[in-house]
């Protein structure tokens, strides 16, 4: 295994209207998750993840439900927006991507399959996804 194909570097996201603020606060004064609540009614989805993901690797991200497994994933495609990080796909800077690239980066790269909305439960993996 070599080559890098995914890379998440420091990727934070924050929920709420005040994200900026509160990632500030988080970094300058290392908040808990309930006190980033408390003081700013915003939620940490995914906290500081960094991770790399090689050419022929299989990579498992696993946890508990609702500790932000899909969120960072939905970060891959940017159909969420991070508040801070960088994602990087094969060389191709994903947060720099205008409307039109990521429309095509999205078209021609990457793909996603919703599990509560598009696997049907009687098929196969490779039925699913035919």
């Amino acid at each position: 295994m070599g080559k890098i194909l995914i890379q998440v570097k420091n990727v934070w996201k924050i929920f709420g209207d005040r994200a900026e603020e509160a990632l500030n606060a988080i970094q300058a004064q290392n908040l808990s998750k309930a006190e980033v609540l408390e003081q700013f009614n915003c939620v940490v989805g995914v906290a500081n993840t960094s991770l790399d993901i090689k050419e022929g690797e299989i990579f498992c991200i696993m946890g508990l439900s609702g500790s932000g497994k899909s969120t960072l994933v939905r970060h891959f495609n940017r159909l969420l927006e991070p508040t801070a990080g960088e994602i990087i796909i094969d060389g191709i800077d994903v947060m720099q991507l205008n409307t039109p690239q990521l429309q095509k980066f999205r078209n021609e790269r990457i793909g996603m399959v919703f599990q509560n909305f598009a696997l049907m439960p009687h098929r196969s993996v490779l039925d699913n996804v035919a």
